[in-house]
C-alpha cells in the first residue's frame, strides 16, 4: 500500500514507479561510442545504433558541422578473438579501411561505394587492428579456414593495389598492436602464447619494413615470457619515438623505449594502473605526438609536456580507454561520468586552460537531467583479510520514500571478465533499479583490474573461490552495517559474472534471488569447447586441463545443486560462441526439477552480449520482474515471464 508523506509517496522499496524505463534505452542518440581514430585533424568513430544495434562509422572534419557516415549499409565490426575491436583505420581524412563480417573494405570517400580488399569466406578470414603506410595495410589476421576451433593468428601486410596478403609473423598463438613507424621503416607489435592472456606475460617484437611490405630482421625488443611482465600497446610518436606500457613495478606505467638498446624510461612513475586488459583491439589509455603525451591515470586525464606532468580538468567526466592525439595538439577521447553517458570530446592541449568541446553524446544531457540519478560511493570491506571495494548506489527517486525504518533490497553485481572492473560511470540499467528503490553494489572482487598486478593475479588458480568469497562478504558487510534488508539480497552478473552468481549460490544462503546472464555453470565443458582466445585462460584461472579435471569439477556450480536453494533466472543468446547456451538450459532444468522458482529466456540470434534493442529491453525488465516476484515485492511494471515453481501466494 502507498501513502503520502512530506510531498512524497510512501511505498515499499523496490516497487517505486520510475521515469527510467527500458524505452529510454532506445531513445538514446546511440548505445555507446566504441572505437576511435584520427587522421590529421579529422576524427573517426564507431557508435552502436540504439535502434538497429549496428555499429556505424562516422567522421567529423575540424570545420564541418555535420558528421559524415561511412559504409551506411554495413555494420563495421569483426570477431577476431570473438570480442573484436580495432575494426577500422583512416588512410586520409577522406578514405578509410574497415572490416565487417563479410570481409575487409576500402572506401575512398563518403560518397563512393566500398571496395572489397579481402573476403571473409564465410567468416573464415577475419581482420582487425590496422596500421597503414603508403600502399600497405598491416593488421591482425585470424584464419579459421583450416580449423575453426584453433585458428591461426598472424600479423600480415596487405597490398592495397594487388590485394596480396603477406605473412609477417605466425609463430605465436596470438598477436596484436601492429604499428608502423611514421617513416614506414619499422614495424612493432606484441605477441603471446597460451596460457597467457594479453594482460599476462607478453613480448614486443620489431622488424625492418621493405618496399614490398615484407618485414625482415625481426627481433624481440621486450620479452616478458620468463619474468612474467606484461608489455602492451606499443605506440609511435609522430617523430618516431616508441612508447609502451608494462607492469614490472606492479603497476601498468608508460615507458619510452630505445628501439636499438631496449633501454627504457618511465615517463610518469605512479602507483596507479595506466594500462588496461586488452579484451578488444584498439583500446588505448595514452596517446602521443612530437610535443606531448596524454594519458588516462585512474580515470583522470594528464598531459606530459617538456617532462612536466599536469592534470587536465574534465568536470563531471572521467576518461575511458579510447584516447587519440593529433599532431595539431587536439586530444579526442571518449568519456563518461556518474551522471553522463558515453561522450566523444575534444581538448585543445595547446591552450593553458585546455578548452573542451563535445563532439557526440550517446545520450542527450537534457534527457538525463530529468532523471533521479544515484551516484556511486566507494565502499571498502574485508574479505579473507584482504581489503576489497566496490561502488555502492543508494535508492533514489524524488517522488517516493520508503516506510520509516525500512531498509532497501540490494543487488550485488559481479562484473564480467573476470579480468575487468566496475567503475562509477553512468549505467542506466543500474539506475533502472535504484530509481525503483533498490540499492546496488558493484564489487571489484580480487582479480579486478585497476588495483595493481598483485591484486589482479590473486584470481590465478583461485577463480570461483576468492571472487566468490568477496561477493558473499560484500553482502554480509552491508548487512552488518545495517545498510540493506538481509531478507532481500540479490546477486546478478553476466558471463564470468554469471559464473560468479552460480558459484556464490552454491556456497552461501545469503542471497535470496539471483539472475545469471549467459553465465558459466560447467567448467569442464567450457575447457573443452572454449574458443581459442580463452582456451588457456581457464588453465591460468583454475588449473591444467585435463590433468587437474577434479578442480574443474569441484568448481562447477552444476555439480553442487544440492547446496543451491535460491530462486534464479537464466538468460542466454542462442548464437553465443563463448559460453554454450546449453549451460543455462541445463541449469534451468535442474532447478525446475528441484522445485526452486526459476525461469529461462533464450534470445534468438543473440551472442555473448545482448546487442539487439529487444533483447536489451526484455532482459532488464524480466530480471526486475523475476526478482520482485521471488522476493515478495510488488513490481512497478508487468512482464510476460513464465516463472516455474513460483508459490501461488506470489502470483
Amino acid at each position: 500500500m502507498a501513502s503520502s508523506q512530506a510531498g512524497k509517496i510512501v511505498k515499499d522499496y523496490g516497487s517505486w514507479t520510475s521515469k527510467i524505463t527500458t524505452e529510454v534505452f532506445g531513445q538514446a542518440n546511440c548505445k555507446d561510442i566504441s572505437e576511435l581514430q584520427v587522421f590529421g585533424e579529422t576524427v573517426f568513430w564507431i557508435e552502436q545504433s540504439a535502434k538497429t544495434g549496428k555499429r556505424e562509422l562516422y567522421s567529423l572534419a575540424p570545420f564541418d558541422k555535420e558528421k559524415k557516415r561511412w559504409a551506411p549499409e554495413q555494420s563495421v565490426q569483426n570477431s577476431v578473438h570473438e570480442y573484436g575491436g580495432g575494426s577500422f583505420m583512416p588512410m586520409s581524412d577522406n578514405a578509410v579501411v574497415f572490416t565487417t563480417n563479410d570481409g575487409l573494405f576500402l572506401q575512398k570517400s563518403g560518397n563512393d561505394a566500398p571496395f572489397q580488399l579481402a573476403e571473409s569466406e564465410g567468416r573464415k578470414m577475419r581482420f582487425a587492428d590496422f596500421s597503414i603506410h603508403g600502399n600497405f595495410i598491416f593488421c591482425v589476421n585470424e584464419d579459421h579456414s583450416k580449423n575453426d576451433h584453433d585458428p591461426e593468428n598472424k600479423i600480415v601486410s596487405i597490398n592495397i593495389e594487388t590485394r596480396k596478403i603477406n605473412i609477417i609473423s605466425d609463430q605465436t598463438d596470438f598477436c596484436s598492436c601492429p604499428r608502423i613507424s611514421p617513416d614506414g621503416k619499422k614495424l612493432v607489435w606484441m605477441q603471446w602464447n597460451h596460457n597467457n592472456m594479453p594482460w599476462d606475460a607478453t613480448m614486443i617484437c620489431i622488424g625492418n619494413v621493405l618496399e614490398d611490405g615484407t618485414v625482415t630482421d625481426v627481433r624481440k625488443l621486450k620479452d616478458g615470457t620468463v619474468s612474467g611482465v606484461n608489455y602492451h600497446n606499443p605506440t609511435w610518436s609522430s617523430n618516431g619515438d616508441l612508447f609502451l606500457i608494462h607492469d614490472q613495478t606492479n603497476w601498468w606505467n608508460i615507458y619510452e623505449v630505445d628501439i636499438q638498446t631496449g633501454e627504457e624510461t618511465n615517463v610518469y612513475p605512479v602507483e596507479r594502473d595506466i594500462g588496461y586488459p586488452l579484451w578488444q583491439f584498439g583500446l588505448r589509455t595514452f596517446a602521443v605526438n612530437d610535443k606531448a603525451l596524454i594519458m588516462n591515470v585512474d580515470g583522470q586525464l594528464y598531459v606530459r609536456e617538456d617532462s612536466v606532468v599536469r592534470r587536465v580538468e574534465t568536470p563531471g567526466f572521467f576518461t575511458s580507454v579510447l584516447i587519440s592525439l593529433t599532431n595539431g595538439g587536439h586530444c579526442y577521447y571518449v568519456a563518461q561520468g556518474p551522471k553522463r553517458a558515453s561522450t566523444l570530446m575534444r581538448i585543445d592541449t595547446n591552450k593553458q586552460n585546455h578548452p573542451i568541446d563535445v563532439i557526440r553524446e550517446s545520450v542527450d544531457p537534457a534527457t538525463l537531467d530529468k532523471f533521479d540519478i544515484s551516484e556511486g560511493q566507494n565502499v571498502e570491506f574485508q574479505s579473507d583479510g584482504v581489503t576489497v571495494s566496490g561502488w555502492f548506489y543508494l535508492p533514489k527517486n524524488s517522488e517516493y520514500s520508503a516506510p520509516e525504518g525500512a531498509l532497501p533490497p540490494v543487488m550485488i553485481l559481479g562484473h564480467g571478465g573476470p579480468t575487468g572492473r566496475a567503475d562509477n560511470s553512468l549505467d542506466l540499467r543500474k539506475q533502472f533499479y535504484t530509481s525503483r528503490g533498490f540499492a546496488v553494489f558493484a564489487v571489484n572482487y580480487r582479480g579486478s583490474t585497476g588495483f595493481g598486478t598483485k591484486f589482479r593475479n590473486m584470481l590465478k588458480k583461485n577463480w570461483g573461490v576468492v571472487d566468490r568469497n568477496d561477493v558473499i562478504n560484500a553482502a554480509k558487510a552491508l548487512i552488518e552495517k545495517k545498510m540493506v534488508d538481509p531478507s532481500k539480497v540479490i546477486i546478478t552478473g553476466s558471463s564470468a559474472g554469471g559464473y560468479l552468481v552460480l558459484a556464490a549460490l552454491t556456497n552461501s544462503d545469503v542471497f535470496k534471488s539471483a539472475v545469471s546472464i549467459y553465465g558459466i555453470a560447467e567448467l569442464t565443458n567450457l575447457a573443452e569447447d572454449s574458443h581459442k582466445f580463452e582456451k588457456g585462460y581457464n588453465n591460468d584461472l583454475i588449473g591444467k586441463y585435463p590433468e587437474e579435471i577434479e578442480i574443474f569439477k569441484e568448481r562447477s556450480p552444476i555439480n553442487h545443486l544440492d547446496k543451491l536453494n535460491t530462486p534464479c533466472l537464466f538468460m542466454h543468446g542462442t548464437a553465443d560462441t563463448v559460453v554454450p547456451m546449453e549451460q543455462s538450459v541445463q541449469m534451468h532444468q535442474k532447478l525446475k526439477e528441484k522445485g526452486l522458482p526459476t525461469g529461462l529466456i533464450l534470445f534468438e540470434g543473440e551472442g555473448h552480449g545482448f546487442r539487439g534493442p529487444e533483447a536489451a529491453k526484455k532482459s532488464v525488465e524480466a530480471a526486475y520482474y523475476f526478482i520482485c516476484k521471488t522476493l515478495g515485492i510488488e513490481p512497478s511494471i508487468q512482464v510476460d515471464l513464465a516463472i516455474d515453481n513460483l508459490p501461488k501466494s506470489a502470483l
